[in-house]
């Protein structure tokens, strides 16, 4: 018996200076060896005979050794591993000789061939002795899935991850999350309420302005961009005599008049304050009633060059907060 160790494989830190390496086991032909190493990013390569590396010792039971043709790095590790193709080479002759040496030669290639089997068996998944399960087959990769047991828990199949009914969606705050699907629930969810969004669009040269939420907790909200964040620089243009078939995508109206027109309600996407740059064009405007105001302030003239109304939503209430006659 020649194959007395049970060791198969070995490893071997690069240090900048060391090129030879010691085998630790007894391979029959240079073929029968793969030599691996992890760069400094952990990635394997495997290396190539002769080009990458050379081996010394085949069919010795001193071992051998491992010359790679550039000194390894500090960081790199070289793996090397006996993997003997999977063959049987001895061939006896009917009534011929038995000669010893062949016959302890064949028997030592497949002791090597059960042992790198067994190497790689040991680096496997495998069921307990005691399960009753058998037969397993992984599924075909998909993008972005998980793999789970099937609802028979007989074998596996790619799932979704809400499919294990630990997580839902949207994902409570409890679990990380905010519990909501748009920016104003996500925000009251969190205790910050729609006030909350402007912190998101504070930019230089704002107003800033201390606020207190709902919640009693102290939040910075800027004047005249709560909803910058949510909607952009861009004005959103209007023209009409009202705002009835308006759909507010924007916190920045511009909107021209074209006869005698009403400051109408208008449905608004978030609560925030949004502004309204109105062109008169020498047209009326009168405010509806619906809206609030605090009963001081100047109406509209149909000879300004705008006329800038500042509206706030709170709570499904709209105030009209100011306004303004600019001058053309």
């Amino acid at each position: 018996m020649t194959i007395a160790s049970l060791k198969t494989k070995d490893n071997f830190d690069g240090n900048g200076s060391t090129e030879n390496f010691e085998l630790p086991f007894m391979f029959l032909r240079d073929e029968d060896v793969e030599v691996i190493v992890s760069d400094l990013d952990g990635i394997e390569t495997v290396q190539v005979l002769g080009s990458d590396y050379t081996l010394t010792g085949a069919g010795e039971q001193t071992c051998g050794e491992c010359h790679m043709n550039r000194k390894l790095q500090s960081g790199e590790i070289l793996f090397v591993r006996r993997s003997p193709a999977l063959t049987q080479e001895a061939d006896y002759l009917e009534n011929g000789a038995f000669p010893a040496a062949s016959h302890e030669a064949a028997l030592d290639k497949l002791t090597m061939i059960c042992q790198a089997l067994s190497e790689r068996l040991d680096r496997t998944i495998s069921l307990r002795i005691s399960s009753a399960v058998e037969g397993l087959v992984l599924p075909e990769p998909e993008a972005d899935k998980l793999i789970g047991w099937n609802a028979s828990q007989t074998n596996f199949e790619n799932k979704d991850i809400t499919d294990f009914g630990q997580v839902t969606v949207p994902i409570p705050v409890s679990m990380g999350g905010t519990g909501a699907k748009s920016t104003t629930e996500a925000l009251d969810h969190l205790g910050f309420g729609a006030i909350g969004m402007a912190v998101a669009c504070c930019g230089s040269g704002d107003e800033v302005l201390e606020t207190i939420a709902p919640n009693g907790k102290l939040v910075q909200t800027v004047s005249g961009c709560l909803l910058k964040a949510a909607y952009g620089d861009e004005a959103q243009v209007h023209t009409g005599t009202d705002l009835f078939e308006l759909t507010v995508e924007r916190n920045h109206i511009a909107w021209t008049l074209t006869a005698e027109s009403q400051f109408t309600d208008v449905a608004l996407p978030y609560d925030g304050t949004y502004v309204f740059h109105i062109y008169p064009e020498g047209n009326d405007l009168s405010l509806a009633a619906f809206y609030k105001t605090d009963g001081y302030q100047v109406g509209p003239s149909p000879l300004a060059g705008e006329i800038r109304v500042v509206v706030e939503q709170y709570n499904e209430r709209k105030t009209i907060l100011s306004l303004q006659n600019v001058e053309a």
